[in-house]
């Protein structure tokens, strides 16, 4: 499978270049390399952060349902209902 990559020019310190280049070393790889493998390996945290958040969030979803299935909360459809009841009820007619 043939990946599209992209090119992008990075500035950094010297210091900061300095300290990327000794990580290298001593991981063994080129200062390309090493950047490349510590930008991909963050990119797939912020991926497992973003799994875990919605795995989450469907979790909390499905046992939101199954509660209000239950009666031991009030349905999506009341909630709302009663908002649009309360925004009503507070509403002043301007025009009378």
């Amino acid at each position: 499978m043939k990946t599209i990559k992209k090119r992008k020019e990075v500035l950094l310190d010297e210091e900061v270049i300095r300290l990327l280049e000794f990580k290298a070393k001593k991981a063994g790889r080129t200062l390309k390399n090493y950047m490349e493998f510590v930008l991909h390996k963050k990119a797939d945290e912020i991926t497992s952060e973003n799994e875990d958040k919605t795995i989450e969030i469907k979790k909390a979803l499905l046992e939101s349902r199954i509660q209000s299935k239950k009666g031991l909360v009030k349905e999506h459809s009341q909630v709302i209902n009663a908002a649009k009841n309360r925004v009503n009820g507070n509403t002043v007619d301007k025009a009378s």
